[in-house]
């Protein structure tokens, strides 16, 4: 990944095989220091936020919007 995600972009993160490792998070903040960026997020379900390399974080995620995330938590179909 070459651009950082956006602050107040939220993300799904799906784990192949490992269903209990998933969560849906939203991105609160992106930092670099000595070269190496790091983000944090707030996970969406519990509010628990989390920090960590930018690339181990994005790991088998992928970004949804958050109408679509209302939605899903809701039980409504996407037209």
């Amino acid at each position: 990944m070459t651009t950082p995600p956006r602050i107040g972009s939220v993300w799904a993160r799906r784990y192949p095989g490992y269903p209990q490792h998933n969560f849906d998070f939203r991105v609160t903040g992106v930092f670099t220091r000595d070269g190496v960026t790091y983000v944090e997020v707030e996970e969406l379900e519990s509010g628990a936020p989390r920090r960590g390399l930018l690339e181990y974080m994005l790991d088998y995620a992928e970004p949804v919007s958050s109408e679509d995330l209302h939605s899903a938590a809701k039980g409504e179909q996407s037209p």
